[in-house]
């Protein structure tokens, strides 16, 4: 089945995080972009939601120059470099009416503990995306257009994907290097644990000969027959690719 498109990996961190930095155009510093923290929620199309208080530094800029970007990075362990992260890049605009009704209830959902969402001075915004910019780590990164974001799906596993990875790697370790020496070829794997699992499939970093050797390690990606968008679906997919290694 491949991999998931840049769009859908953009989607997919933007959908799963809950603050985001948002840059803005200065209006008393001659331009020179301000950023600053925010929670935000997303709408059907991935549009970044928003619940800023007109006090705010960034809600005076928005008056006076509606450009800003938004920049949402990937939760992990480790160098947050190799870590995912996409910045959004558009204009912002105050909701009203229902499509403010709409969003502050997407907004909520997100952030149930979101008291301020009632005070007056608060309003809702959205930012109107216009380009992405995926970076998927060292080595990876890609402009995505507006129409490929807003069409794209976020992941259905990323809400599943730490349990599986840690079940997998505590309780099925063997099964793993059994896909690596039988299914990718590497008859020489001595140890292997799953990095990631997405609805396409899943990635393994695999060691041949004695664990730990320096410049050993090496990726390897396994497809699924198929979309597999649910836990359960991922374990019958794996079960047919251990009948497969013993097959």
């Amino acid at each position: 089945m491949g991999e998931p498109t840049d769009a859908e990996r953009a989607r997919t961190i933007v959908t799963a995080g809950r603050t985001a930095a948002l840059s803005t155009v200065a209006v008393d510093s001659g331009g020179v972009p301000f950023g600053s923290l925010v929670a935000h929620a997303v709408d059907e199309l991935g549009r970044p939601l928003l619940c800023l208080s007109d006090l705010a530094e960034h809600s005076r800029n928005l008056t006076a120059d509606p450009r800003a970007s938004v920049l949402v990075t990937e939760a992990g362990d480790g160098d947050p470099l190799a870590s995912g992260r996409v910045t959004l890049l558009g204009e912002v605009s105050v909701l009203a009416g229902d499509e403010r009704a709409t969003a502050l209830a997407s907004y909520k959902a997100v952030h149930p503990d979101a008291f301020y969402v009632e005070f007056s001075d608060f309003r809702i915004y959205r930012l109107e995306v216009t380009s992405a910019r995926f970076v998927g780590g060292f080595g990876r990164m890609s402009w995505v257009d507006a129409a490929g974001y807003a069409s794209a799906e976020p992941d259905p596993l990323r809400p599943h994907r730490a349990g599986i990875v840690e079940h997998m790697n505590n309780d099925h370790a063997d099964s793993l290097i059994g896909f690596c020496r039988v299914l990718a070829g590497r008859p020489d794997t001595a140890t292997a644990r799953m990095l990631d699992v997405d609805r396409y499939g899943f990635s393994v970093l695999a060691t041949d000969g004695p664990a730990g050797t320096p410049g050993n390690p090496r990726a390897v990606r396994f497809g699924f027959d198929a979309v597999t968008d649910t836990p359960l679906g991922v374990r019958t997919a794996m079960i047919e690719l251990v009948r497969r290694v013993r097959g």
